[in-house]
């Protein structure tokens, strides 16, 4: 049997605590939003009742790299809280499958998503211990 290491050109969370969650090594503090092959730093800044469809825009642009998400896992911090229904039905038009869950649990979510080479983003808001 022959066994080899699969690599990957894809962006990988290399870990996630309170205030950091890291891509590829590097540690970033702020929200952000990533899919397989992209990073939009500081995507979002304020409460979960502000986040609106223009945050999510990145993801419905034509020049985004790679292949479109299909599904987006919804970090929302140390809670699994729901941003308003709207927003949800508004993704959802734009055919963007979302799922909301805390942001430890959107993190390694994500890691297996990508693992199975599906087209998936993170939209992951920091949180504390």
């Amino acid at each position: 049997m022959k066994i080899q290491l699969e690599t990957s050109e894809q962006n990988l969370i290399s870990h996630y605590g309170p205030g950091s969650i890291s891509v590829n090594g590097t540690a970033y503090s702020s929200n952000i939003l990533i899919t397989g092959s992209a990073i939009f730093q500081d995507w979002f800044s304020g409460p979960l009742s502000e986040l609106s469809l223009e945050h999510f825009k990145p993801l419905l642009a034509d020049d985004l790299p790679g292949e479109r998400p299909e599904i987006v896992l919804l970090g929302t911090g140390s809670n699994h809280t729901f941003p308003e229904m709207s927003l949800l039905a508004e993704l959802k038009a734009h055919n963007l499958a979302v799922e909301v869950m805390n942001t430890r649990a959107a993190c390694r979510t994500y890691s297996v998503l990508v693992g199975e080479h599906r087209p998936v983003a993170a939209a992951l808001m920091q949180f504390e211990s």
